[in-house]
């Protein structure tokens, strides 16, 4: 009877401490670190945009069509997480950044398997070994491998809409700022038409 008693109260205590973590302490800190994350992807994207503008105006590589659709990719990657930022974190957001990676990736593929044969004309100068295009490739692989990490840390109890903190502000004010700016660069490029592919010596920049 006794050792009945103390298995019946063990089984309560671990029924307990079960139903307990749905509501662990950690929850909120969990939820800051999985929008601290969407940030730092955010500007990481943000930055590599950048990167690119700086090769268009100051190495003088004028973009291809393509290579303004993988920039529209990163944008879409960057919107899905800042959705999660402001209106808090949803398997839809994710859903939409997914896709935009995987869009943008499939556009990078596209590009490298056109300039990967030999002897075929490079296009755009190299950094650090690597075409531009083959940069963007990785990037969205990245994007995917980190999107999947942060579906494996999802929780509902992050649903929940949250002011943004600096940190947070900050990515969202730069998606912006880039965001524009494609706009700007797309239309120089464009104009209200279809984006016209570039001879090779315009695409290196001579």
């Amino acid at each position: 009877m006794g050792s009945y008693f103390v298995t019946h109260k063990f089984g309560i205590y671990a029924c307990h401490a079960l139903l307990s973590c749905n509501h662990h302490p950690t929850d909120p800190l969990m939820t800051r670190l999985v929008r601290t994350i969407n940030a730092l992807i955010i500007l990481i994207l943000v930055g590599v945009i950048f990167s690119a503008y700086y090769q268009q105006f100051f190495k003088h590589e004028r973009p291809c069509p393509l290579c303004i659709l993988q920039r529209l990719g990163m944008i879409g990657v960057s919107t899905g997480l800042m959705l999660n930022l402001r209106f808090g974190v949803k398997i839809a957001h994710y859903g939409l950044a997914l896709l935009s990676a995987f869009i943008g990736g499939a556009i990078a593929a596209r590009q490298i398997c056109l300039h990967i044969c030999p002897g075929f004309p490079i296009f755009g100068i190299p950094v650090f070994g690597l075409e531009l295009y083959t940069w963007s490739f990785i990037v969205f692989c990245c994007a995917v491998l980190s999107i999947i990490l942060l579906l494996f840390l999802y929780a509902p109890s992050q649903k929940s809409r949250l002011p943004l903190n600096a940190f947070e502000a900050l990515a969202f004010m730069a998606l912006i700022v880039i965001t524009i700016l494609n706009l700007i660069s797309t239309y120089m490029e464009c104009g209200f038409g279809p984006c016209i592919d570039l001879p090779w010596s315009q695409s290196v920049g001579k």
